[in-house]
Order: structure tokens, then sequence, then C-alpha cells
């Protein structure tokens, strides 16, 4: 028999998680709360890895960033035991720059995921693949020179037999962009800007807002 006023094993082990659990819900609030002020004083950037070497410059629409600002979910089991050992124990916050902020950062290292290019003078990052590997799947991301000047967005890339003026006929693949109709060699390599499209990107910004942005006040 337990004796009186001494919580059983599995009790003590209740209560501590509850404990945890409400401290979690607690830091959460505080992070977002944060994230949030950040976000309607107009940031447009993140900056994560804070005061590492190797901290790193995003968009906030960065497929790579996303999960960093789900604060919740961030929130395992495995960091739920180390928050239950050490009650100080933090996960590290993204910082959430301005476009001023960010710019008077010294050599900030650049996500080759989002492509911040916050000074305006870094190259593009480019995707090379042959023009018979273009599939539906591209339409929407910008097609490039070598160099990375845009040729427009994809619309579609159709794979037919053509002759040329000696009768001769020769597979083709035709891509419409944005701006032109260009022709290729199956074989021949084309350039993709490497980065999110243009809707991929717009629906990781209405996620951002729905996770940070003001509540609307309720009408008077």
């Amino acid at each position: 028999m337990a004796t009186s006023g001494t919580a059983e094993p599995d009790t003590i082990g209740d209560a501590t998680t509850h404990d945890t659990d409400a401290l979690v819900e607690r830091i959460v609030a505080d992070e977002l709360d944060a994230l949030r002020r950040a976000f309607d004083d107009g940031a447009e950037f993140a900056i994560t890895r804070v005061g590492r070497r190797d901290e790193t410059l995003h968009r906030l629409e960065c497929p790579a960033l996303e999960p960093a600002l789900d604060r919740r979910a961030r929130w395992t089991e495995e960091h739920r035991r180390r928050l239950t050992d050490d009650r100080e124990y933090r996960i590290p916050l993204p910082a959430l720059l301005t476009r001023e902020r960010a710019r008077s950062m010294t050599h900030p290292r650049s996500c080759r995921v989002c492509w911040p290019n916050i000074t305006g003078t870094e190259a593009r990052p480019l995707k090379r693949i042959s023009a018979r590997g273009l599939r539906a799947r591209h339409a929407g991301r910008v097609l490039a020179t070598e160099t990375g000047e845009s040729l427009g967005t994809i619309i579609r890339a159709t794979a037919y037999t053509g002759a040329d003026l000696f009768g001769v006929e020769h597979d083709e693949i035709e891509v419409v962009t944005s701006a032109r109709t260009l022709r290729y060699a199956p074989s021949e390599q084309v350039y993709l800007w490497d980065l999110p499209s243009d809707a991929e990107a717009m629906e990781r910004r209405m996620r951002l807002f729905a996770r940070l942005g003001t509540p609307t006040p309720p009408a008077r």
C-alpha cells in the first residue's frame, strides 16, 4: 500500500507531462507573438542558425524556412523530453528582418533554394536538363539562357517531328513561354531558374499570412 501523501509514479509522470505540455504552449505563444510583431513591422526575410558561421538568409516564402516557422510542430517528443530535463531549453527561433536590416548584414550566406539576392548581384541558381526532359510539371518555371537571363515562363513543351527546308525529318521539342516560342533538339541542354514557381511562392506566402498575419479585429 502506498504511503499516505505520496504520489504514485504514474501520477507523477502524468503531472510532469502536463506541465511540459503547458510550458510548450506558453513558449509557442510567445514565439508566434514575436514572429507576428516582426511580420507586422514589414519583415521580408529571415535568418536561420543565428549567430553561427553558417547562418543563412531566406525569403519568408522559402520552402526550406517553412518548417522552422511551424513552431508547434517543431516541439517533437525529443525536444519535449529535453525541456522536461531543462526548463530553460529552447529551439532556436529564426530572426525575421526587413529588407533594410537584411541589407545591413555583412556578407550573409544566401539560401540556395529561394535565392534572396539581397545585394542584387548574386548569380541566379540554374538547373540544366535536356530539352526532352521537359514535362508538364515544368509549366510555370522560368526558362533561361545559360547566363540566367529569362526567356519567359514556360507554358507548355511539346515533342514533335518536323522537316527542314530539304524535307529531312527530325525530332524537335517546341517550348512555348510567356515571351516567345523556341525549338530545341531533344538532346539540347536547356536552363531553368532553380527556384520555386510563382504559384508555389504564392501558396507558401498565403500559408505564412494565415500563420503570422494579424487577426482581423472584431467588428464594433
